[in-house]
């Protein structure tokens, strides 16, 4: 059943309106010309409602009333009009307020809420059983001025002043309260921002540039619901935007905390922070020029050559009007113009007629307000505009007739955009609902909405998987005929498909009643039952249907995880726990339907086995290439189970990442070297181990030395870098130890890593570093010029470094051997006249030992210079010159 119906209200109104609200039992409609047509409202028993001009109030302004709102607290009209903003307490509209501050009012929204004060003096819209509050109504006006905006508040039917101003780089032309402290704003139809009322603050909305549309099914009202979906709309008072062009900017409040911008054939979900609230845009058909909320349903009034009605296209220009879940986004009514309630005496008016000023009432449950008129202006002069009326199906009559017609998805959107307390058994009544229609929608085939459903519901997945073929479900498969006794009913009949899932019709060219998949070989002993009509694996319908699985199990496994995490649970503790393939078919399905939060640790590792073994599954069934995600992230499916189907398919990256994710590092280095074995190339060799021991933590250093030994066999520099990532940082001293056992000069190469490129200062790696280059220029298995660059090189770090102990390589070099590093390590230590004898009397090299006085900065060690330089047989010049340099770094006498 259509959630709306429509009936002609008022007709012949020769005035042309341009604002609508409507509050209790009263219309109020603002003319081009000024005057406020006030008409009362009368339901006959047959539940239409006739409407009575009730009062012309005129004199109010000569020019037009733009717009039109109801404070409910304080029982008062608000209108615009002449660029200000005014106030027309009822029932007489006298004494007009007209609020000075709003001169240049270009538009205006309302919101009301409920605050409650704490004891502290702090205060929230939550109501908080446990704590002594203190509530107040509160509503707040906001009124958009040129290049500023004011707002006014009402505390209990006071006003609270003085208002707040907070000026603006633009006028904003439309705006709503998303929250009762954030006013979102459009400057232009592509042009918005936020203003945060408690730091009066204004931050761009940014909107994003790729969107994804949801996709309509051609349902009538077929949407699924969110357990939490309605309630707590809060909306407060709902205002006309009288909107009397198209061009004009709208923003609407969908829901606490998040509010709609139509921006051409889009219309995004945004949430208080300005960001998109939701992963999918409404998509129209043609761009609406006008949409209106009346919760739980968006309302567009499109151009007729642009929609189709009961999948038939629209011949005619008329528009219609299309209802959309604010939830679903799917569709729920389209009508075009004239909604097929025209009186019996009155001809098909021509297709030249528009539809604007759609208007929702005051209250959340009142009817929603449009104008028609005809595009001729000669027939607008004699036949004027019609005021329509669109009302809401009594509830409890729409949710039992759709129920008992197993229109579930129906009755599911009037149960949500209930208030609780409304129906008493609510709750109960949503799950049995949702449960249901979930299983209709898998049978025709929407899985999409049927997932929307599920996951909502938290119900335990092996019911939802059940449902599939047995290549994806294993031995949890069950026949159609069983799919309705996992949700609580008793199938009808033991052959054929349930009689609820063949008269549950989704709607004109749906298609017929089927299962998913074909079956393939079932687990030994279990013999599962067709599931009705079978689709061919490689059918899109087929991968649709998988697709919509994935995404509930991915979506499902989120909120696993952070139950396990709050627990400090991980998936490496699998091992104590009882593996799923001990439990029986019986004991998995009375898991409860329950959040992850509720239930115990056991149920949870349950449920963790059961979502990641249908993850892989799945994603073997349509997406085999994409395993990997899952493989890399942290998962509970039983290796045992999963390897053994990867190494048949191939998936050895996946494989490694599944080891990874399960700690089992020596298992995937294992699996590395054999395919690294394989390859003839050294690069693909080993560059896939050398980057996993890259990833890998000091915690798992005899891991790393494992799986390093084998690379550093095969090329010692492609080892070396296992050691050098920036990743991790490992025990020093544990890598030189072990890279000293492999190769000396990998432990050198190592060495001098630290102490060149990571500046290392602490003496004991200098110290290993002399004692490793003294070794290789003291080895007698070098070649001569490899022992040649090791001596150069131990020169060079005696010279260079600070860090090392001289006298603990002092001790190291031979008495007749490596004379310059003893005078280099000499003068180190202080004995620079025995040091520099090395130099001129062993050595004779006097640029040595002239250099080594150049390395002090001390007189005493020029002066031991000259003096030995006066017994040595060095030529004569040679001692001038040294005598010299003595003289010149004396001081001055």
């Amino acid at each position: 059943m259509p959630p709306f119906t429509c009936q002609i209200l008022v007709e012949g109104i020769k005035e042309r309106v341009e604002s609508i609200i409507s509050h209790g039992d009263r219309v109020f409609l603002g003319t081009n010309t000024g005057n406020l047509l006030i008409y009362s409202l009368d339901k006959a028993q047959d539940g239409s409602f006739h409407a009575t001009l009730e009062e012309v109030k005129g004199g109010l302004t000569r020019r037009s009333i733009e717009q039109l709102g109801f404070i409910k607290d304080t029982y008062t009209l608000i209108s615009l009009y002449d660029g200000a903003v005014n106030l027309h307490p009822l029932p007489a509209l006298t004494p007009t307020q007209t609020l000075l501050e709003t001169r240049g009012a270009l538009c205006f929204a309302l919101d009301t809420s409920v605050i409650y004060t704490n004891e502290d003096g702090t205060t929230t819209t939550t109501k908080d059983p446990t704590l002594k509050q203190v509530p107040a109504v509160v509503t707040l006006l906001a009124v958009g001025c040129k290049r500023r905006i004011v707002i006014y508040s009402w505390k209990d039917g006071e006003i609270q002043n003085p208002p707040q101003e907070v000026n603006l780089p633009h006028s904003p032309r439309a705006i709503a309260f998303p929250t009762s402290k954030v006013v979102a704003m459009a400057y232009t139809q592509t042009d918005h921002a936020l203003l945060y009322l408690d730091t009066r603050s204004v931050a761009e909305v940014v909107l994003p540039n790729t969107l994804h549309p949801s996709s309509s099914t051609g349902l009538t009202g077929a949407m699924g619901m969110g357990m939490n979906a309605i309630s707590g709309f809060g909306l407060g008072g709902y205002m006309t935007l009288g909107l009397g062009a198209k061009s004009k900017p709208s923003i609407i409040k969908t829901a606490e905390g998040e509010f709609v911008i139509p921006k051409e054939t889009s219309t995004v979900f945004l949430g208080s922070d300005g960001k998109p609230s939701r992963k999918l845009a409404i998509e129209w058909p043609a761009t609406p020029e006008e949409t209106a909320l009346a919760k739980p349903y968006l309302l567009s009034i499109l151009p007729g050559t642009a929609t189709q009605t009961g999948g038939v296209p629209n011949q005619t220009p008329n528009p219609v009007l299309q209802a959309r879940s604010s939830l679903t986004l799917s569709v729920a009514q389209t009508i075009s113009y004239p909604f097929g309630v025209l009186r019996p005496n009155r001809a098909v008016p021509p297709p030249q007629y528009s539809l604007r000023l759609l208007s929702p009432s005051s209250t959340s449950t009142a009817p929603l307000f449009l104008i028609s008129a005809p595009n001729d202006r000669t027939n607008l002069a004699t036949e004027g505009s019609t005021l329509w009326m669109f009302n809401i199906q009594p509830w409890s009559t729409q949710i039992d007739e759709l129920v008992a017609d197993c229109k579930y998805s129906d009755a599911l959107a009037l149960l949500e955009s209930l208030e609780d307390g409304i129906l008493p058994d609510k709750i109960k009544r949503r799950a049995h609902i949702q449960a249901l229609h979930g299983v209709a929608l898998i049978a025709q085939k929407h899985f999409e909405a049927a997932f929307e459903i599920f996951l909502n519901l938290d119900l335990n997945p092996a019911k939802i998987i059940a449902m599939y073929p047995v290549e994806i479900s294993g031995r949890l498969s069950k026949p159609e005929s069983s799919w309705i006794e996992l949700f609580g009913e008793k199938s009808q009949n033991n052959s054929g498909t349930s009689p609820l899932l063949e008269d549950t019709e989704p709607g004109a060219g749906s298609a017929n009643v089927a299962v998913i998949g074909e079956e393939s070989g079932a687990p030994e002993g279990v013999t599962p039952e067709p599931s009705g009509p079978k689709l061919n694996s490689k059918s899109k319908e087929y991968r649709d249907a998988v697709d919509r699985l994935l995404e509930y199990l991915t979506q499902r496994r989120q909120k696993i995880k952070l139950a396990l995490s709050a627990i400090n649970i991980m998936s490496s503790d699998a091992a104590k726990t009882t593996r799923l393939s001990e439990a029986s078919v019986d004991e998995i399905m009375i898991l409860p339907d329950a959040p992850p939060t509720a239930l115990t640790p056991e149920q949870l590792f349950k449920f963790a086995q059961i979502v990641d073994t249908a993850l892989f599954k799945s994603y073997l069934a349509v997406k085999p290439g994409l395993i990997g995600p899952l493989c890399r992230l942290d998962n509970w499916c039983e290796v045992s189970e999963v390897q053994n189907e990867l190494r048949a398919r191939g998936k050895f990256t996946e494989l490694k990442f599944l080891y990874q994710g399960k700690r089992m590092h020596s298992e995937a280095l294992a699996l590395l070297k054999d395919l690294g074995e394989k390859e003839t190339d050294l690069d693909e060799q080993l560059d896939p181990t050398v980057a996993y021991l890259q990833n890998l933590g000091p915690e798992y250093l005899p891991i790393i030395f494992e799986g390093a030994e084998w690379v550093l066999k095969r090329d010692k520099n492609k080892g070396f870098h296992i050691f050098t990532s920036e990743e991790h940082v490992l025990p020093k001293n544990e890598v030189v130890d072990f890279l000293q056992k492999i190769d000396p000069m990998v432990s050198i190469r190592f060495l001098e890593f630290l102490v060149d490129e990571k500046k290392e200062t602490e003496s004991s790696f200098h110290d290993r570093l002399g004692d490793l280059y003294l070794r290789s220029a003291l080895s007698g298995d070098l070649p001569s010029d490899v022992k040649t660059t090791a001596i150069n090189k131990f020169i060079s770090f005696l010279v260079t470094s600070k860090y090392y102990h001289p006298d603990h390589l002092l001790a190291s070099l031979p008495h007749d051997d490596m004379l310059e590093a003893r005078a280099i390590l000499l003068g180190r230590l202080g004995d620079h006249k025995a040091a520099l004898s090395i130099y001129v009397y062993d050595l004779q090299n006097f640029v040595k030992a002239e250099e080594s006085v150049g390395r002090k900065e001390y007189i005493h060690v020029t002066l031991t210079l000259a003096q030995i330089l006066q017994t040595a047989s060095f030529h004569k010049s040679q001692r001038t010159r040294c005598l010299y340099d003595a003289s010149e770094a004396l001081p001055p006498t």
